[in-house]
C-alpha cells in the first residue's frame, strides 16, 4: 500500500519535472537555483551553457520514473535538438535517467543511472538497434552489440567503437574513431568491465550509405549483484 507520504512526494516530484522542464526549454538558466542546491545549480548551468551553445534550439522531455529500492526518487531526461556542421545537419537525441536526493524542495544531490545520446545525419535516419547494457559487475565480460536494421545488400559499411575518458558531450562531437569496413551489419564485441566500480563509457560511429550515426553510451559497473537493478 501507498502512504500518503509517498503520495504527496510523488506529487511534488511530478510538479517539479513539469516547472524543470518549462524552465529548461525556455532557457532559464537562473530558476536553476530554484530546483537545486547551490553547489549543484552552479555545476549544471556551466553544463547547460556548454550544451546549448552546440545545441541551442534543444528540447527537454523530464518525466518522473519508478522509485528505487533505496527509496530515492528517479527522473527520465529526453533531450533533442539539431545542429549543422560543416554543411551536414545533424539531429541529436539523448536519454538519460537520474537518482536524485530531495531536501526542502530542492534536489540536493543526483547519479546517472543510465545515459545514451545518438547523433545522426540525414533526412533518412538510419536505423540501428543498440544492444548495450545500463549495469554490469565489476570484471565480467559483457557485449556491446550495434546492429543496422536496413539490410545491407550490397551496401558498404564502416564503424568503429572507443573507450571515452571524458564526458560524452565534449566527445560526441570530436571524438576521432578509427573506421573499418564492416560485412557482418554492425558492431558486435565482447569487452569485459573494469575490476573497479565506477562507469564505462563507449562511442560508436557508422558511416552506411544513407548516413552517419554517432553513439555514446553509459555503461555502470557495480560490485554488489544486489545493485544490479534498482
Amino acid at each position: 500500500m501507498v502512504s500518503p507520504n509517498q503520495l504527496t512526494k510523488a506529487s511534488d516530484i511530478q510538479s517539479m519535472s513539469n516547472s524543470l522542464q518549462k524552465s529548461l526549454n525556455s532557457k532559464n538558466k537562473s530558476s536553476l537555483y530554484e530546483f537545486f542546491s547551490k553547489p549543484l545549480a552552479k555545476n549544471i548551468t556551466k553544463e547547460f551553457d556548454t550544451f546549448t551553445k552546440i545545441f541551442p534550439n534543444a528540447k527537454w522531455i523530464i518525466t518522473p520514473s519508478k522509485q528505487l529500492k533505496d527509496q530515492r526518487q528517479s527522473l527520465a531526461i529526453m533531450v533533442t535538438g539539431n545542429k549543422e556542421i560543416n554543411g551536414q545537419e545533424y539531429s541529436l537525441i539523448s536519454k538519460q535517467k537520474i537518482a536524485i536526493t530531495t531536501r526542502s524542495g530542492k534536489i540536493i544531490s543526483q547519479e546517472i543511472l543510465s545515459d545514451i545520446s545518438i547523433l545522426q545525419t540525414g533526412d533518412k535516419s538510419l536505423k540501428v538497434t543498440i544492444k548495450i547494457p545500463d549495469i554490469v559487475l565489476t570484471g565480467s565480460t559483457y557485449d556491446i552489440d550495434i546492429i543496422v536494421d536496413k539490410p545491407l545488400n550490397d551496401a558498404v559499411i564502416a564503424g568503429g567503437l572507443i573507450a571515452l575518458r571524458n564526458k560524452p558531450l565534449n566527445n560526441i562531437l570530436s571524438s576521432s574513431i578509427a573506421l573499418k569496413p564492416m560485412s557482418s551489419g554492425g558492431i558486435f564485441k565482447s569487452v569485459r568491465a573494469p575490476l573497479n566500480s565506477g562507469n564505462q563509457r563507449w562511442a560508436a560511429f557508422l558511416a552506411h550509405p544513407d548516413g552517419l550515426i554517432s553513439i555514446t553510451k553509459m555503461v555502470r559497473v557495480v560490485s554488489d549483484k544486489n545493485n544490479l537493478t534498482n
